[in-house]
C-alpha cells in the first residue's frame, strides 16, 4: 500500500496496527494480515480505518488511489472482502511491483520473469548495435556484465525459477549473447569460446546465492 508517508514513517511503528503487521519502506506502507475467515478481514478493515484516522489527524495525505489489495492463496474459492478507505472502495490487483520485483497472487514470479527478460533482450539489441564495430571480446564482455546480466542476476534470490521452462528462457539470453561473440570470433566453438571468456551459466549464479544465504542466515 503506498501511501505517501515518508515524511512521518518514523512516528509509524510495527505494532501501531491491533490486528495487522506492517512494513515501511520510504512512503510505501504495507499491511498484511492472514485472512482465515470473515472476522479477520473485517479486523484488517478496523486498521485501515485506523490508518486513516491517522493520517487525518497528522495532516498526511493518503494517496488513496495507489492503494491496493493483492491476495496470495491457493483456494479455489478464496475469500474476498470489500475494502474502504475514507468511502473510497480499494481496487483488487493480481500483481504489484516493489523494489523492481513483480509480485503476483501465485508467487510463482512468472510476471517479473517475462518482463525482466523482455527487458533484457531490449537492451542487449542496444548493445548489438552499439558494438557492431568492437572486436574485443573482453570489451563486449563487461558491456554485457553491466547492462544485460546485472539485471538478470537482480534479486535472483527472491524470483529464483524452479520451473525447467523458465530456467531454460533465462539461459537462451546468454547462449544469445555467446552465439553473438561467436559471430565476433569466426571459427570458435561453442564449448571452446566458452572457456576463455569465462562467462559462468546464468543458473548457476541463480542458485549460488540460495546456498549462501542459507550458512549465513
Amino acid at each position: 500500500m503506498r501511501s505517501g508517508m515518508q515524511e512521518h514513517q518514523s512516528l509509524v511503528h510495527k505494532d501501531s496496527f491491533a490486528y495487522s503487521k506492517c512494513l515501511l519502506f520510504a512512503d510505501d506502507l504495507k499491511l498484511f494480515s492472514s485472512m482465515n475467515s470473515n472476522l479477520d478481514a473485517v479486523l484488517l478493515q478496523n486498521d485501515l480505518d485506523c490508518l486513516f484516522k491517522w493520517c487525518t489527524v497528522n495532516k498526511l495525505h493518503l494517496n488513496i488511489e495507489k492503494c491496493c489489495i493483492l491476495s496470495y492463496t491457493r483456494k479455489s474459492q478464496p475469500l474476498n472482502h470489500v475494502y474502504i478507505i475514507n468511502d473510497l472502495v480499494l481496487s483488487h490487483s493480481d500483481s504489484v511491483t516493489d523494489l523492481g520485483i513483480i509480485f503476483d497472487t501465485k508467487l510463482d514470479f512468472s510476471q517479473h520473469i517475462n518482463s525482466m527478460v523482455s527487458k533484457a533482450y531490449h537492451r542487449l539489441g542496444i548493445l548489438k548495435r552499439k558494438t557492431r564495430e568492437f572486436s574485443s571480446e573482453i570489451a563486449l564482455k563487461v558491456l554485457y556484465y553491466a547492462h544485460v546480466r546485472s539485471s538478470l542476476e537482480y534479486c535472483s534470490i527472491i524470483w529464483d525459477p524452479k520451473y525447467r521452462n523458465k530456467i531454460e528462457i533465462i539461459e537462451q539470453i546468454q547462449n544469445n549473447v555467446l552465439q553473438y561473440l561467436l559471430y565476433k570470433k569466426n571459427g570458435i566453438s561453442y564449448k571452446i569460446y566458452l572457456l576463455p571468456v569465462y562467462v559462468i551459466c546464468l543458473i548457476y549464479l541463480v542458485c549460488v546465492p540460495d546456498e549462501m544465504f542459507l550458512v549465513f542466515f
